[in-house]
C-alpha cells in the first residue's frame, strides 16, 4: 500500500469514528473550486495532509452525519464544526489542525467523500514532512510556540486550533473535604481526613479548574497513573472544554 493509501485508510477510519457512520474516501470526480472552499492542513507525524472541501457539499455532508440540523446550517457554525471535528481527527493521529489561505496552495488530487447519500467534493494532497519532534525543535528554537504568542495568534486569528500546543498542567483529584480554619491548624502527623469520595468511585483529571475526564488509580512502572473511563463530551468542539457533570 502506498503512503497515500495508508492515509485514506487512517482518514476514512478517523471521519467515520467522528461522525458515526462509514465514510469512503475515493480519488476522483470533480474537485472543489477555489472560491468556494476551506482548506485545512493535518499536521501529524510524518505527513502534511491538505484537505479542501467545498462549502455547501460540507453543509449537507454534516446535515447527513447528523451533527447538525439543516435550519442551523449557516457557514459559521459550519466552519466551527468543521474545524473542530479535523482538530481531534489530527489530535488522535497524533499531530494538530490549522486552515489554510487557499486551494491552490498545494497539488491536490480530487476527491470524493462519501456518507450515506451524501457525496461531498474533496481535494486532498499528501506531504511528505519531517518528524514532528525535529519540526518542534525547530519552531521553539525560533520561538513560535511561546504560549503567549500562540495565544496572541488565536485571538487575531480566530483559529484556537493553534492553542492545541499550549501545555496545560493536569492534576488528579481523589475528593475533597470543607475544613473549618480550627480543624486545619489542629491537623498533626497520624490525622486522618475523610475524603467525600468512597474508594471505588473513579477519580477526577483536572486541567485548570474543569474535569476533562474521570477513571480508576493504576501503578505504572512504580508510579501513580490514571486508566480514563470517561471523557469530556467529544462533540462540544466550540468549547475550549467541557465540564463533565
Amino acid at each position: 500500500m502506498t503512503d497515500r493509501g495508508r492515509w485514506v485508510e487512517q482518514l476514512e477510519a478517523e471521519f467515520a469514528r467522528e461522525l458515526g457512520q462509514a465514510v469512503s474516501l475515493t480519488a476522483g470526480g470533480d474537485a472543489p473550486q477555489p472560491e468556494s472552499s476551506w482548506c485545512d492542513a493535518l499536521e501529524v507525524e510524518s505527513a502534511r495532509l491538505m484537505l479542501a472541501v467545498d462549502r455547501e457539499d460540507l453543509a449537507g455532508f454534516l446535515v447527513e452525519s447528523r451533527l447538525i440540523e439543516a435550519g442551523q446550517a449557516d457557514a459559521q457554525t459550519v466552519r466551527e464544526l468543521w474545524t473542530g471535528i479535523l482538530a481531534s481527527v489530527a489530535a488522535r493521529l497524533g499531530g494538530r489542525a490549522e486552515t489554510c489561505d487557499s486551494v491552490e496552495e498545494f497539488p491536490a488530487e480530487p476527491c470524493a467523500m462519501r456518507l450515506g447519500q451524501t457525496t461531498m467534493r474533496v481535494a486532498l494532497a499528501v506531504l511528505a514532512r519531517a518528524s514532528r519532534r525535529a519540526d518542534a525543535e525547530a519552531q521553539r528554537a525560533e520561538g513560535a510556540w511561546q504560549p503567549e504568542e500562540i495565544l496572541r495568534q488565536a485571538a487575531r486569528t480566530g483559529n484556537y486550533d493553534l492553542l492545541l500546543e499550549v501545555e496545560l498542567n493536569a492534576a488528579v483529584r481523589f475528593g475533597s473535604r470543607e475544613l473549618e480554619l480550627k480543624e486545619l491548624l489542629e491537623l498533626g502527623p497520624g490525622d486522618v481526613v475523610e475524603l467525600d469520595r468512597r474508594v471505588a468511585d473513579p477519580v477526577d483529571l483536572i486541567v485548570g479548574d474543569k474535569i476533562v475526564a474521570r477513571g480508576e488509580v493504576v501503578l505504572v512502572n512504580g508510579n501513580f497513573g490514571l486508566r480514563v473511563t470517561e471523557v469530556a463530551e467529544p462533540m462540544r468542539r466550540l468549547e475550549s472544554i467541557r465540564c463533565i457533570s
